[in-house]
């Protein structure tokens, strides 16, 4: 079985879903953070139990950090206030020297992310799998080895990550898979979460 790693990017609450600024208060972004974040981890702890792969989150949020420790979740310190890139770059590089084979990113923003989707991924016997977002963002990375590509998050990333894959000849999969599509980045896709999601619905009640 190929030696995996789940990486969760956190950045500090202050930093996350400048998005909405227009639409919540600071303190409903940080609660709406914090529920998604936490909501992240406790979906990907027993599909890793399971799947017998790893989970780490790399940040430097204090409270990220805090969370990790309680639901015995390995750190990745981020040495500096990287850029989303970089810090995936910088899990990559950490997660190979610890001799992991494969690296999953899952962002920590999923609304109902399903098992079944996710493990799909994980079964993709592709060197690189990318779950593209509404926007063709990236939602979710699987590269093997884990340094396969350089990571190009952002705009339309996901088509940035298959252009470096086919650059380099390596096999690449798209899997268009809804539960790991949907994240809470707009105002659209909030209004869809307050609907379908009883825990964020509860956040604004």
């Amino acid at each position: 079985m190929t030696k995996t790693l789940i990486v969760v990017p956190m950045k500090n609450l202050s930093a996350s879903k400048t998005r909405l600024a227009g639409t919540l208060s600071n303190s409903a972004r940080n609660k709406l953070v914090r529920l998604l974040y936490e909501k992240t981890l406790k979906f990907l702890i027993p599909i890793a139990a399971v799947e017998k792969i790893e989970i780490a989150v790399v940040t430097k949020c204090k409270y990220a950090k805090t969370i990790a420790k309680k639901l015995d979740v390995q750190i990745i310190e981020e040495p500096s206030n990287l850029g989303l890139s970089d810090a995936i770059f910088h899990s990559a590089i950490t997660a190979k020297a610890m001799g992991f084979e494969r690296l999953c990113v899952i962002p920590a923003d999923l609304a109902a992310p399903l098992a079944s989707d996710l493990i799909a991924m994980l079964n993709s016997e592709a060197p690189v799998t990318i779950c593209p977002s509404s926007d063709l963002g990236t939602n979710a990375l699987v590269v093997s080895p884990p340094d396969a590509i350089p990571f190009r998050y952002g705009s339309r990333s996901s088509l940035s990550h298959l252009h470096e894959a086919t650059e380099k000849g390596i096999k690449t999969r798209v899997m268009k898979l809804d539960s790991l599509t949907f994240d809470i980045d707009t105002n659209k896709c909030l209004a869809r979460a307050r609907r379908v999601v009883p825990e964020i619905a509860g956040v604004f009640a």
